[in-house]
C-alpha cells in the first residue's frame, strides 16, 4: 500500500502497476486528468503505433472503478485521454459511483457493462472493438444502468450477430452517440430493444451506422425515451433489414430525422419502422429514405401528439407493393406536412394513409410530387382518412409511370374539414371521376356538403349532379338502369334541375302550336259544321288554340270543339302528332312535378 497526499493508495495484483498506471492512479486520486496524447495525432494510425508507453490495464481500471485502488477517489473520476487499453474493461455486475471517462483511447478488446450500476461512462473519442474471437458486443450493456452514457465522436466496430454497442433492457439518463461511427458485418450496430432513456437519444451531428443485419442496423424496439430521439444528420445503411427498427417505441418528445438524415436499405420490412410507436411529434424534413425492395416508412399503428413534416425536399424512393410510406390506422395529433415532397414507388402506392386519423390539416400541396408504377395501382391511398382540419391537395404532380391512364387517388372514405384546396371544383370532379379506381358515392357527398356548409348550393347540385354521371357510367348498372338514369338527367338533372321539365313543356307547348298553325294553313283543320253543308278553315286563332290543347294535359281551351283534323294527309300527321305531345306533355309535366317535390331519388 502507498500513500498520495493523504489517500491511501493499495497496489493491485500485488503491486505490479507499471509507472503510468501509477499514475493514472495518482490522477484518480487527485481529480486530475491523465493526458498522454497531448497535442499528438489520436487517429487510428497513431493509436495503433502507441507502444508500453501508452498502455494501462484493463484491469487497473477495473480496480478503480470498484474503489480498491483508491480509497477516496476524487468526485470528478477516472478521466484519461490517449492510452492503449489491454484486454477488455470488464465492469460486469459492479456497483460504483465512479465516473469513468476515457477520450481518445484504443480500446481493442472492447468493453462489458452488463448489469453494472455506474454514475457515468464517457468514451469519447474512442475506437472500440470487439475482443479477437468473441462472440460477444464490442460494447456490451446490457441491463447497465448510468446517469449518462456516451459515445460522442467514437468509432465502433465488431463482427457479431449480439450487436457492435448491446444495449437491451439499458437503463440511463442519456444516451450521446453525436458523431459516432458504429459498424458492423454480421448483426446489428445498436441493440437497444426495451432500452429506457430518462431524458434523450442523440444519433446526430454525423452519426453513422452500418450493417447487413435482417434485425436492423439501429434497434429500439420497445424503448422508452423521455426526451427526444434526435437522429438529425445521421446515415443509416443496411443492406439486408431496416436502418431504423422502432417498432413500439415511446418518445415523449421529437423523433427527429432531418438536417440532411439519411437511412437506405434493401428490405421489404423497410428502411424505418415505427409500428404501432407514440411519439411527440416526427420530423423527416429534407430526408433521404431510399429501400429496393420494400417501403421507406412503415408506422401502420403510429400515434404522435403532435405534427409529422415529410416536407421541405423530403424525398423517398422504395419498391413495395404496400405503399412507400404507410401510415394506415396511425394518429397524428396535430397536422401531416408533406409540403414540396418528392414520392417514388415503382410497384405500388406511394403514400397509403387508409385509415389515418389527423386532428388538424393535411398539407400535400407546395409542388408535393407522387409517383407510382406497376398497372392499375393507385398513387395515393387515402381512403378512410379522417382529418379534423383541412386537406391541401395539389394534385397536378400526381402520376403514374405505367403507360396509359389508370387511377391516382383512392379516396373512398376520406372526411376533411372545410373545401379542399387548392384544386378548382372543376379539376376536383375531373379527379373523382377519371383519377379514382371504381365509382364511390362518398367523396362526391362529403365534397358536396362541403360546398353546401359554405354556402355554395349551385356547386353542390354540380357535384351531385356529377355523381349521378358516374354512378352511371361506372358503377355496373343494367342496361334498363343506365337507359332510367340518363332520362332522369336529361328531364330533371337527375332530380336537381326539375325546371329541365318544365323547359321541355314550354316546348312540347311550343311544338304543338307550331303543328297546328301549320296544319291549319294546309288543310289540316276544319271548323266543325254546325249545320249541313261543307266545312270551312279555322281560324288562326282556332289553330292555336286547338295546338295548346294538345301540348298542355290540364289546359282546355274550347277550340277542339269548334275545330277538328280533316281526312287529309295534314289532318292525319296532325292527329297522330297529337297523340304523341300529349304523352310528352303528361310525361314531362308527370316528371316536373316528381322532380319538384322530389319524389325522384337523387341518389
Amino acid at each position: 500500500m502507498t500513500s498520495v497526499g493523504a489517500q491511501r493508495v493499495r497496489d493491485a495484483n500485488g503491486g505490479t502497476q507499471s509507472p503510468l498506471e501509477q499514475r493514472l492512479i495518482e490522477s484518480v486520486a487527485h481529480g486530475a486528468v491523465l493526458d498522454l496524447a497531448g497535442d499528438g495525432p489520436v487517429d487510428e494510425a497513431a493509436m495503433r503505433s502507441w507502444g508500453d508507453d501508452r498502455t494501462i490495464s484493463a484491469s487497473v481500471i477495473r480496480e478503480l472503478v470498484r474503489g480498491r485502488l483508491v480509497s477516496e477517489p476524487d468526485p470528478h473520476g477516472l478521466r484519461l485521454r490517449g492510452a492503449r487499453i489491454v484486454g477488455q474493461i470488464d465492469l460486469e455486475n459492479i456497483t460504483s459511483d465512479l465516473a469513468l471517462e476515457l477520450r481518445d483511447c484504443l480500446l481493442p478488446s472492447g468493453v462489458n457493462l452488463r448489469n453494472a450500476r455506474l454514475s457515468a461512462v464517457a468514451l469519447t473519442g474512442c475506437r472500440i472493438e470487439q475482443a479477437p474471437g468473441a462472440a460477444d458486443a464490442a460494447l456490451d450493456a446490457t441491463r447497465c444502468a448510468a446517469w449518462v452514457m456516451s459515445l460522442r465522436k467514437s468509432t465502433v466496430t465488431a463482427d457479431a450477430v449480439a450487436g457492435t454497442v448491446r444495449l437491451a433492457a439499458a437503463r440511463v439518463g442519456t444516451l450521446d452517440c453525436r458523431g459516432a461511427r458504429l459498424e458492423n458485418s454480421t448483426g446489428s450496430a445498436l441493440d437497444a430493444d426495451g432500452l429506457q432513456v430518462d431524458q434523450s437519444v442523440f444519433l446526430n451531428d454525423g452519426f453513422t451506422a452500418t450493417s447487413p443485419s435482417v434485425r436492423g442496423t439501429i434497434r429500439l424496439l420497445g424503448a422508452h425515451i423521455g426526451g427526444q430521439l434526435n437522429c438529425g444528420g445521421a446515415r443509416l445503411e443496411n443492406t439486408a433489414g431496416p436502418a431504423l427498427n422502432a417498432d413500439n417505441l415511446r418518445a415523449n418528445q421529437d423523433v427527429l430525422l432531418s438536417n440532411g438524415f439519411i437511412a437506405t436499405s434493401a428490405s421489404e420490412q423497410g428502411t424505418i419502422r415505427l409500428l404501432g410507436a407514440h411519439i411527440g411529434s416526427l420530423s423527416a424534413s429534407g430526408a433521404r429514405l431510399t429501400n429496393t425492395a420494400g417501403p421507406v416508412l412503415d408506422a401502420d399503428g403510429l400515434t404522435v401528439d403532435r405534427d409529422v413534416a415529410l416536407d421541405s425536399g423530403f424525398t423517398a424512393t422504395s419498391a413495395s407493393e404496400w405503399g412507400g410510406i404507410g401510415l394506415s390506422g396511425a394518429h397524428i395529433g396535430g397536422l401531416l406536412a408533406c409540403g414540396g415532397a418528392r414520392l417514388e414507388n415503382t410497384t405500388g402506392p406511394a403514400l397509403d394513409v387508409n385509415g389515418l386519423r389527423v386532428d388538424q390539416d393535411v398539407l400535400l400541396d407546395d409542388e408535393f410530387s407522387a409517383t407510382s408504377g406497376g398497372d392499375e395501382v393507385v398513387v395515393l391511398v387515402l381512403a378512410g382518412a379522417r382529418i379534423g382540419g383541412a386537406l391541401c391537395l395539389d394534385s397536378d404532380r400526381v402520376t403514374r409511370t405505367a403507360p396509359g391512364p389508370g387511377p391516382l387517388i383512392e379516396l373512398d372514405g376520406l372526411t376533411y374539414s372545410g373545401l379542399p384546396r387548392p384544386t378548382s371544383l372543376r379539376r376536383w370532379l375531373t379527379l373523382l371521376r377519371e383519377g379514382t379506381p371504381r365509382y364511390s358515392a362518398q367523396p362526391y357527398q362529403h365534397l358536396a356538403a362541403a360546398y353546401r356548409a359554405a354556402g355554395h348550393d349551385r356547386d353542390a347540385r354540380t357535384i351531385l349532379i356529377a355523381q349521378r354521371r358516374d354512378q352511371i357510367q361506372r358503377a355496373g348498372l343494367t342496361a334498363s338502369e343506365r337507359a332510367w338514369g340518363r332520362l332522369i338527367g336529361i328531364t330533371l338533372g337527375y332530380g336537381y334541375q326539375p325546371w329541365r321539365a318544365l323547359l321541355l313543356l314550354l316546348a312540347t307547348l311550343a311544338i304543338a302550336v307550331t303543328l297546328s298553325v301549320l296544319g291549319g294553313h294546309h288543310g289540316g283543320l276544319a271548323q266543325k259544321p254546325v249545320t249541313s253543308g261543307a266545312a270551312t278553315t279555322c281560324t288562326t286563332i282556332d289553330q292555336i288554340g286547338v295546338g295548346l290543347d294538345l301540348g298542355t294535359p290540364v289546359l282546355k281551351t274550347g277550340a277542339r270543339d269548334r275545330c277538328q283534323p280533316t281526312d287529309t294527309p295534314a289532318g292525319q300527321t296532325l292527329t297522330i302528332a297529337g297523340w304523341i305531345l300529349q304523352l310528352l306533355a303528361w310525361s314531362f309535366a308527370t316528371l316536373f312535378i316528381a322532380g319538384f317535390t322530389s319524389a325522384v331519388r337523387k341518389t
